[in-house]
């Protein structure tokens, strides 16, 4: 049975109070007369977190998510000091009884000023929360409307979450992942953190899939709004409209999906999917990615075989400014010395019109054609494809493809560093 909407509970105030409590506390220690305002993002601040009891104490499926916002002025701090910000705070959180992974960004106002027309700055607008400081600071995003809202990153919003769902998962650290309060040690080091079964973080991932799926096609067919509640009832709304026909996926299945998925996600432990979900959903994924990829690109009809052409065609339309900004962005993680390494390779993902990330999206669509049922049996043609895999991504640290999942974790490397912090 799945829950109504209007029913589903918000976030308690067991969570909020020490969340909001943990963060602004850890923010003023470090920041000092620095910190203009602590403002909290994500699902947690629409009320629309993972979570569970175990034990008298709260585990979060969903990451607290904030940024933090310093005077003009001041100095943002190294990577590594905001890792150790991340790991103080989830510290105090389980201390708490809360246990999660906190993730931060330190920037200026001017970053809120100039934020694209994207989901991410359109639910922040309307759905940030500020913890701490100046209460009119979201007020300088840009007041975008959600007709104008880039379909690019509703594409990668949907590419980010195939790539997700491809990671092999054995159990997952609810806390800690960034080290402890000096960053002298990794995330594996802590033997004592809150963990969670592969099955589960596998099912997690798959509602995440299905309801970014569905934000996602709402944002290219004019009826994105913010929350999973809201996406819900829009989806209700365009499903009776002659323009549902025309989607690649039949939208009176995927509805019952949606739905199921949006009370999972509210309440974790109230709802059973069935045993073909998790294949159902990445296919229609899929099929949904390459349809977007179609009309962005002005293809009609594409084969599946021409994806990656329109990858490249998408990536040179977008001009070398953006493909400049890509690499060097690669070179700076990366570092000068061990950047010369790939410099052979890079230039010819570069000459191919792809960026970091477009390779890496390229090297996902190999990945997922190389399963069971896509291409014809026998191992020397099953690594071959794996193989090509591997030379789309811009770090590859095996000698040869040795298994799917072996080439789904270094996919999953090279997303972690030259995709998930940078919008180049």
């Amino acid at each position: 049975m799945v829950p109504d909407m209007e029913e589903v509970e918000y976030t308690p105030a067991a969570l909020a109070f020490p969340i909001e409590e943990s963060l602004v506390q850890v923010c003023r220690e470090s920041f000092g007369v620095s910190l203009r305002a602590v403002v909290l993002t994500g699902s947690l601040a629409r009320n629309e977190a993972s979570y569970s009891w175990k034990d008298g104490q709260a585990i979060l499926l969903s990451d607290v998510e904030a940024m933090v916002v310093l005077h003009d002025g001041s100095q943002l701090p190294s990577r590594h000091t905001t890792q150790s910000l991340c790991a103080r705070a989830e510290q105090r959180l389980a201390a708490h009884g809360v246990r999660v992974h906190v993730s931060l960004s330190v920037v200026f106002a001017e970053y809120l000023r100039h934020l694209p027309p994207h989901i991410y700055s359109y639910e922040l607008r309307a759905c940030g929360l500020v913890l701490f400081g100046d209460l009119s600071l979201l007020e300088q995003i840009p007041s975008y409307a959600a007709s104008e809202l880039s379909t690019e990153d509703a594409w990668r919003l949907l590419s980010n979450r195939l790539i997700e769902q491809m990671e092999p998962t054995v159990e997952f650290p609810v806390w800690s992942a960034c080290g402890d309060a000096d960053g002298d040690t990794d995330g594996d080091a802590h033997g004592d953190a809150e963990t969670l079964a592969g099955t589960v973080v596998r099912r997690y991932r798959s509602i995440k899939l299905c309801l970014d799926l569905a934000t996602s096609l709402l944002l290219f067919v004019g009826h994105f709004d913010a929350g999973y509640r809201t996406r819900l009832r829009r989806l209700e709304e365009f499903a009776v409209t002659p323009g549902a026909q025309q989607l690649p996926i039949s939208i009176h299945e995927f509805l019952p999906l949606v739905r199921l998925c949006t009370a999972a996600k509210l309440q974790p432990e109230t709802v059973e999917l069935g045993p073909a979900f998790e294949e159902r959903v990445t296919r229609w994924a899929w099929e949904v990615w390459l349809w977007q990829l179609q009309r962005m690109t002005g293809t009609d009809a594409s084969p599946n075989s021409a994806a990656e052409e329109m990858i490249r065609a998408f990536g040179r339309r977008q001009g070398g400014e953006r493909l400049i900004r890509g690499w060097l962005y690669a070179v700076r993680r990366t570092g000068w010395l061990q950047s010369a390494r790939y410099g052979p390779k890079w230039l010819s993902l570069f000459a191919s019109g792809l960026t970091p990330r477009h390779a890496v999206y390229m090297a996902a669509y190999r990945w997922q054609l190389s399963r069971p049922g896509h291409i014809s049996s026998g191992a020397v043609r099953h690594i071959q494809h794996l193989q090509a895999v591997c030379d789309l991504l811009p770090v590859d640290k095996t000698a040869r493809a040795a298994s799917a999942a072996d080439v789904a974790r270094q996919l999953a490397w090279n997303y972690q560093e030259f995709v998930m912090e940078t919008r180049s």
